[in-house]
């Protein structure tokens, strides 16, 4: 459970670093499109895409909407049998920002600033799984013929 802990922790991570790129793609695309002349109304989402690179807009929201809050919710549900030294904490914190930042995006749309925000939790959590994938790494268990001994000085507590 260790393991598997660990690489979805990891995936979320990758699955980040693929929002900002696709959203980055689709937002390069959209200002080649307007600089050629294009124009984005009502009528855009009609008929066929009006510019190729509109397939990151859809990467971004079929990721951020579906794929990352499933795999943050088998963390979270994962992190209660993998023994990973406070995987909960870092499940349940993963999990809090994936809920925050799904939050951000689909209100983002009305107001702009929550799109910056939106970004900056993306960063956190990046951070936040990353650091739960690193945590799975370590050790509870005591190395053997390691056993606590009572103290030999006679002093009493």
């Amino acid at each position: 459970m260790r393991i598997t802990y660990r690489i979805i922790a990891y995936v979320i991570c990758g699955l980040v670093a693929l929002q900002a790129a696709s959203h980055a793609w689709a937002s390069a695309g959209l200002g080649v499109y307007l600089a050629e002349g294009g124009v984005v109304d009502g009528t855009a989402v009609e008929g066929p895409p009006p510019f190729p690179e509109v397939t990151g807009f859809i990467i971004h929201g079929m990721n951020g909407m579906f794929v990352i809050p499933a795999l943050a919710l088998i963390l979270l549900i994962i992190s209660f049998f993998a023994k990973v030294p406070h995987g909960v904490v870092y499940a349940v914190v993963v999990f809090g920002l994936v809920l925050l930042q799904v939050t951000l995006g689909l209100l983002g749309h009305g107001v702009a600033f929550l799109g910056f925000l939106h970004g900056m939790n993306a960063l956190l959590l990046f951070t936040a799984a990353l650091l739960a994938g690193l945590n799975a790494k370590r050790r509870t268990v005591e190395p053997a013929g390691v056993a606590s001994v009572p103290s030999t000085t006679g002093a009493t507590a």
